[in-house]
């Protein structure tokens, strides 16, 4: 499954990184783009050109075989790229630019059929019976240095694994794979017994394997350490690249290897703007560096033994500090860890669960600022009504109780690449606005603060509000929705500006829809419901998909995706990033229940329960019908 399907960890980060504002102008693709074409030339252009250089000045081969080599090489590109349609937004040309690119290494190899081979890696990496690449880092790794001689020849490791694997490889994809490697040995073995297979050998065949050579250890061999599965530890299954400039400049983005795989439609020659969405997030994650040469390490798994065990703590135990009444049946509740070096910090707009005695858990945003360490503060409104956990909180919970909570989430990231903020509540819904309201004072960015409710006294902090730093920002809307004057607050829309609101969901609803009919963006516009959903995934199970326009019904079983199972049954779909965040997969839904795992749809897309990403999501009850 992809790993947004399974790991929370790197589902909230991809989210995160999706909903940055930034993230459109980082992951679009041009119709041409001057960097993929000017490879293209230059990979026939230059080695073409040194042959005549060779037969008609006497350069000698030595000398040319290692610019040919790695002329070749970027040649890869390409192909690797359009394999997730990231060459050119029309997918004919950007298969037709990718297969081109590729025969100058692959003789005969489909976009298809590499986007089929390079895709199942993405999905797979680290498992040695599903990654098509695994052989190529756990080889050469037990066998050093002589296993370094099999990746000259990749072909022997993929055509190994679609034997292995032919079962689950749709029957539109079997032909262009058999295309593929059928006819190139065939090509290569016509050529050197041909009258001029020695010129073959000298001006293709030698250079043309010194260029795959370099691919299958700068792509799959130096940038993935062995057995480490993606589903398991992601952010462990890729090195970042280390060595000087010039060498890593000649691996055309591939020293930025792990943000490739975590947003693999971004082309190459972006991946290292990846590194700055969402407030840099992806640098705070434990991703490992490796230098390019460096010999592998057999046992890196052990080697980070003591971080895995850390990736997979959820929750850490903590002291009620301080209780206090902050509102008409509001109380804020402080937190202390008991062990401080176990616990990390958090940014504005994160929340905790809390693991109640009954057994409940909840979810409550955090109020205080980001740089206030070592404490955790929420406010829990008592819901007379609710199903149960505010009132346990409220009446059982008392100051010097201990209770485990889990590590800080965020699922509603405060952005701090804009230029101007306007933060708007609903009721309870103050809460991550407080500690966003500090951050942003920390960072001395403009922000007006809206706090909308029926009366003064139901405004949780109020004497606190008043008193705090940024108390000139904030301005009472009362009576509700009545108070609010929103043709006032979003009058002047600013290409620059980000619209925060949190609150009941209708609440959110109504703002965003006039936002939105006033002009505003809909990728400016940042909310959270108090009932937002957790990215926690549950037992898998399978389920039926009626396809409304092939009048077929297919299984998709628990361990398999929508798409997987789509393609099974040879159905063609457009696919590119099996993540959840190119968006290439969307299927409108006819009939049925989601259970959305994407990062693409808006929460009014995944309401309305209308569209489907088919690389992650799946069903809630028994079937879904697909207009397919």
């Amino acid at each position: 499954m992809s790993i947004t399907a399974t790991n929370s960890r790197i589902r909230e980060v991809i989210n995160q990184v999706v909903h940055d504002p930034e993230y459109k102008k980082v992951s679009s693709v041009p119709l041409l783009s001057f960097q993929q074409i000017s490879i293209i030339v230059l990979a026939y252009l230059v080695p073409f050109s040194l042959i005549l250089v060779h037969i008609y000045w006497g350069m000698p081969l030595l000398v040319a075989y290692p610019i040919m080599a790695i002329f070749i090489y970027t040649a890869f590109t390409p192909l690797h790229d359009c394999t997730h349609r990231a060459v050119s937004n029309n997918n004919t040309i950007n298969d037709v630019l990718g297969s081109l690119s590729g025969q100058v290494l692959f003789p005969f190899v489909t976009a298809p059929a590499f986007r089929y081979l390079h895709l199942s890696h993405h999905r797979y990496v680290g498992d040695k019976d599903l990654d098509p690449d695994e052989r190529m880092v756990s080889f050469p790794t037990h066998y050093y240095p002589i296993g370094y001689l099999l990746l000259f020849v990749p072909e022997v490791y993929w055509v190994y694994w679609i034997y292995n694997n032919r079962k689950r490889i749709p029957t539109k994809t079997k032909a262009h794979l058999a295309f593929t490697f059928g006819l190139n040995p065939i090509f290569h073995a016509f050529m050197l017994l041909s009258p001029i297979g020695t010129e073959y050998c000298m001006y293709f065949f030698i250079p043309s394997r010194l260029g795959i050579w370099i691919t299958a250890f700068g792509f799959a061999h130096s940038p993935h350490p062995e057995g480490v599965k993606w589903n398991d530890y992601p952010f462990l299954t890729t090195f970042k690249l280390k060595s000087n400039r010039l060498i890593l400049d000649g691996l055309l983005g591939q020293e930025h290897h792990a943000m490739h795989h975590f947003l693999p439609h971004v082309p190459w020659y972006k991946y290292f703007k990846v590194w700055e969405l969402a407030n840099g997030v992806f640098k705070k994650q434990f991703i490992p560096e490796k230098n390019i040469f460096s010999r592998p390490d057999k046992h890196f798994t052990e080697t980070y033994k003591s971080y895995l065990i850390q990736e997979e703590k959820q929750t850490f135990l903590a002291r009620v500090s301080q209780i206090e009444q902050v509102a008409t049946n509001v109380k804020s509740f402080t937190f202390e860890p008991i062990d401080l070096a176990s616990v990390p910090a958090f940014e504005a707009g994160a929340h905790i669960d809390l693991h109640l005695k009954s057994g409940k858990v909840r979810s409550y945003s955090l109020v205080n600022a980001p740089f206030d360490r070592n404490k955790y503060t929420i406010a829990v409104k008592k819901e007379e009504n609710g199903r149960g956990g505010s009132r346990e909180i409220h009446e059982t919970l008392l100051e010097g109780d201990q209770i485990t909570l889990s590590f800080p989430k965020n699922n509603f990231l405060l952005y701090e690449n804009a230029d101007r903020y306007i933060l708007i509540s609903g009721g309870i819904g103050i809460t991550p606005l407080i500690s966003m309201s500090h951050r942003l004072t920390e960072l001395e960015k403009h922000f007006e603060f809206y706090v909308c409710a029926r009366s003064k006294d139901q405004i949780p902090f109020q004497h606190a509000l008043e008193n705090w730093s940024f108390a000139p920002n904030i301005e009472y809307c009362l009576n509700g929705r009545s108070g609010l004057d929103l043709s006032k607050i979003l009058a002047k829309v600013e290409p620059r500006t980000l619209i925060y609101v949190c609150g009941p969901t209708e609440f959110n609803q109504w703002i965003r829809e006039t936002a939105q009919a006033m002009g505003w963006d809909k990728n400016q516009i940042k909310s959270e419901a108090f009932h937002a959903g957790s990215l926690q995934v549950q037992t898998r199970k399978s389920f039926a998909v009626h396809l409304l326009k092939s009048k077929k019904t297919i299984m998709v079983a628990e361990d398999l995706s929508i798409l997987d199972s789509l393609q099974l049954n040879n159905i063609s779909v457009p696919y590119s990033c099996l993540q959840g965040t190119c968006g290439t997969c969307i299927t409108d839904v006819t009939a049925g229940d989601i259970e959305h795992f994407d990062a693409c749809l808006s929460e009014d897309e995944k309401m309305d329960n209308k569209k489907i990403c088919l690389c992650v999501s799946r069903a809630k009850g028994e079937s879904l019908t697909l207009d397919l």
